[in-house]
C-alpha cells in the first residue's frame, strides 16, 4: 500500500474522533460554537507550530501562500458550520455523512480544475463511490 493511503486512513480516524470529542465537550461545557471553534483552531496552530520547529523548510511565494490562506478561510467557514450544527444538537452520526459529501465536491473539482481524470480502470470505482456517498447522505438526513 502506498504511503499516502496510510495518511488518508490516519486523517479519517483523527477527523472522526475529533468530531465526537468536539460534540462531547460542547455538551459538557455549554460553550458557544465560535469560542469552541477558536479553541480547535488554537490546537491546530500548536500542532503545526511543533511540526515547523522540527521540519522547517518552506518558501514564501505570494500566489501559493495566498491560495493556502484562502483555503484555510474556506475550511474555517466549513468547520464553523459544523460547530453551529452541533451546538443546535445535530446528531454527529447523521451530520458527518452529510458534510462528508465534500468528497463529491473534491472529486469533481479535482477532475475539472486539476485535470485528475481517473483512467478507465478507476472510473467505475470513482463514480460508484460518489453515488454511494450521495445515497448515504440522503439516507441519514431523512
Amino acid at each position: 500500500m502506498q504511503n499516502w493511503i496510510w495518511y488518508g486512513i490516519i486523517a479519517a480516524f483523527c477527523f472522526g474522533i475529533q468530531t465526537v470529542i468536539y460534540k462531547y465537550a460542547a455538551q459538557k461545557g455549554n460553550l458557544s460554537p465560535y469560542y469552541s471553534s477558536f479553541l480547535v483552531a488554537l490546537g491546530i496552530v500548536v500542532i503545526f507550530g511543533i511540526v515547523l520547529l522540527f521540519k522547517p523548510g518552506y518558501s514564501f511565494d505570494w500566489k501559493s501562500n495566498g491560495l493556502l490562506f484562502i483555503s484555510g478561510l474556506i475550511w474555517g467557514i466549513g468547520f464553523l458550520a459544523v460547530a453551529i450544527a452541533i451546538s443546535q444538537n445535530a446528531d454527529v452520526a447523521r451530520l458527518a455523512p452529510i458534510y462528508n459529501t465534500n468528497t463529491l465536491i473534491t472529486v469533481l473539482l479535482g477532475i475539472l480544475i486539476l485535470k485528475e481524470v481517473p483512467d478507465a480502470t478507476h472510473i467505475f470505482r470513482v463514480v460508484s463511490g460518489a453515488v454511494m456517498i450521495v445515497v448515504g447522505a440522503i439516507l441519514v438526513s431523512i
